[in-house]
């Protein structure tokens, strides 16, 4: 069986090595930390965690010193869960051959800025070589006072469930970095000021543990402070690994859910849903925990007043087992564990862009099955006329030679007519988008249409390969598909730049049926309905996810079908 199939989780419960002296140790495998016998009144608590290349950080992307913090503080963050502080650390790393000694002096410099800042020591570790990623290990000794001791099985029926800071920064961030590696130039990004970036970016890649806001917590709520967990795989995932632990059930109420502002208002601009970043993202290092319900309210005042941050209830626990959203009085059960490292079919983390993966992917796969068929059958026709053309040109010559000029004539006619013509009209030199117009003009030309495209170039590079082709892909479709019903079939697209530097898709096709609505909404004129008729949905949604506007018309009397995509951000 391989590790994809098994799954992390799988993976971890397969672990069942006995403990042989279960005298020596309080709590073993399953919380933040494992916690260990001290003295009369503390524990000592311990955990570890590893951060590999291109798993949990792009190294293009990160600082050396932001990342020597990070490293850090995700252990840091493990020892607040508990109710602790931590006091040492030991730091393993895996170095490439391309790292170079100043990273190692900036990495460093991290560490002792989070270590000072927590009065933590260094107390040894470990350095090897790595082939091509760098690998770091940190491991965190811990101590918590007894009476302060939270683990995730202390939750209890009739608790509130609370957070203790806005969630979602961390996973923007993610999408600001990943952006940035696709398009430098993403036109989504281009009016997003400069604190938003550097506070998404902060949050992403210089995370602050919670050891200060435990230590307040602890204080002001006694024993009726009683879960906790650090928000590293997601809200959702650490209020099921309570939920499970205590075997009760926790239930959140989104709209209670804290978003972080600059989250909130990049996903506003990229039209996606920042209470799903708030939510799922991960690596917030925030607490999420239990609390008593009688003492909720008292003990958030006096939170704020002491540290002018705000703690947000956002549910509550019951008997039973799972993590529940109520939404309008009704419970949906969330099925969610976490970040699965092995899980190959793992649904995409990052929440992605408004189109979905695999609608991408088809559509690239579309035009590429096309493109090489076209090219394949090109190659073909040229192949063998290339093979016949020197007896062409022999018994054209031979009927000069004799004198026969009108059949020389005709021959040559009919030697013009079978030669091969270039199938291929440029209508772009951006390839993506020139091989999608060719693909639709043919299947036009075979409906026996009359089809006229335009297309000025450059206007489009603001828009990614995979975004163009669900746009414009969906847009012609839809003409085809309408056109096709006309005795006297017609196709216009027009991309062109207007005076006040928009940007304009506009198609005109013949319409020979009155558009049907429903619900405000076009429907499709297929008889298959299950597999069509989304198509001036994700027209709509691309054209607004890349700030534009969205229109269309009939003209009855014409009988004509009128789209039109305008774009006025671009600068």
């Amino acid at each position: 069986m391989n590790l994809d199939s098994l799954g992390e989780f799988g993976l971890i419960d397969l672990i069942n090595i006995p403990a042989y002296a279960p005298e020596q140790m309080v709590l073993g495998r399953g919380d933040d930390c494992a916690v260990l016998p001290f003295d009369a009144a503390q524990y000592q608590v311990l955990s570890c965690d590893l951060l590999v290349e291109d798993v949990h950080f792009i190294r293009k992307r990160i600082t050396p010193r932001q990342l020597g913090y990070k490293a850090v503080a995700v252990n840091l963050s493990d020892v607040a869960a508990m109710g602790g502080r931590p006091v040492h650390i030991l730091l393993s790393l895996a170095l490439p051959p391309d790292y170079t000694v100043e990273e190692w002096q900036a990495f460093y410099q991290g560490v002792d800025d989070i270590c000072r800042k927590y009065q933590v020591n260094v107390i040894g570790g470990d350095t090897t070589s790595s082939r091509d990623k760098l690998a770091i290990n940190v491991t965190v000794l811990g101590l918590v006072e007894k009476q302060y001791l939270h683990l995730r099985s202390a939750a209890v029926p009739g608790d509130v469930v609370f957070v203790t800071g806005a969630l979602g920064g961390s996973r923007a961030g993610l999408e600001l970095i990943l952006r940035d590696l696709a398009d430098e130039q993403d036109v989504m990004l281009r009016d997003l000021s400069q604190y938003h970036k550097e506070s998404l970016l902060q949050c992403h890649c210089q995370p602050e543990p919670c050891c200060e806001e435990i230590a307040v917590l602890n204080q002001l709520a006694g024993p009726d402070l009683h879960a906790l967990n650090d928000i590293s795989d997601g809200l959702l995932s650490e209020c099921s690994e309570i939920a499970e632990a205590s075997g009760s059930s926790l239930v959140l109420r989104p709209e209670q859910v804290p978003v972080h502002e600059s989250c909130a208002f990049l996903a506003d601009r990229l039209g996606t849903d920042g209470l799903r970043w708030a939510m799922s993202g991960g690596e917030d290092y925030q607490l999420v925990g239990t609390m008593a319900a009688e003492r909720a309210e008292e003990i958030c005042a006096a939170y704020r007043s002491r540290t002018g941050k705000n703690i947000s209830i956002v549910g509550f626990v019951e008997p039973g087992s799972g993590v529940y959203l109520l939404q309008e009085e009704e419970r949906k059960l969330v099925k969610q564990r976490g970040y699965n490292h092995f899980e190959a079919a793992q649904e995409e983390q990052a929440g992605s862009t408004a189109v979905p993966r695999e609608e991408r992917i088809t559509a690239l796969q579309e035009l590429v099955q096309h493109g090489l068929q076209d090219l394949a059958e090109r190659e073909e026709q040229e192949r063998v006329y290339r093979h016949d053309f020197s007896n062409h040109l022999a018994c054209l010559a031979g009927l000069l030679q004799c004198g026969k000029t009108e059949q020389a004539k005709q021959y040559l006619h009919r030697m013009i007519e079978a030669a091969p013509r270039k199938q291929e009209h440029t209508y772009s030199q951006r390839i993506v988008l020139n091989l999608l117009l060719n693909q639709k003009a043919k299947l036009a030309e075979e409906k026996g249409m009359d089809v006229q495209i335009t297309c000025e170039d450059g206007l489009l590079d603001f828009v990614n390969d995979y975004d163009l082709c669900t746009l414009l892909g969906n847009l012609l479709d839809n003409g085809l598909e309408h056109a096709g019903f006309s005795q006297e079939a017609y196709l216009y697209l027009d991309i062109f730049g207007g005076q006040a530097g928009e940007v304009f898709l506009r198609m005109e096709n013949s319409c020979e049926k009155q558009p049907v609505l429903l619900n405000g909404c076009l429907v499709t004129q297929k008889a298959d309905r299950a597999q069509h008729g989304k198509g001036m949905v994700q027209i709509q949604r691309m054209t607004e996810q890349y700030g534009g506007q969205f229109s269309w018309t009939y003209d009855a009397a014409q009988k004509r079908f009128v789209t039109q995509c305008k774009f006025s951000m671009i600068s």
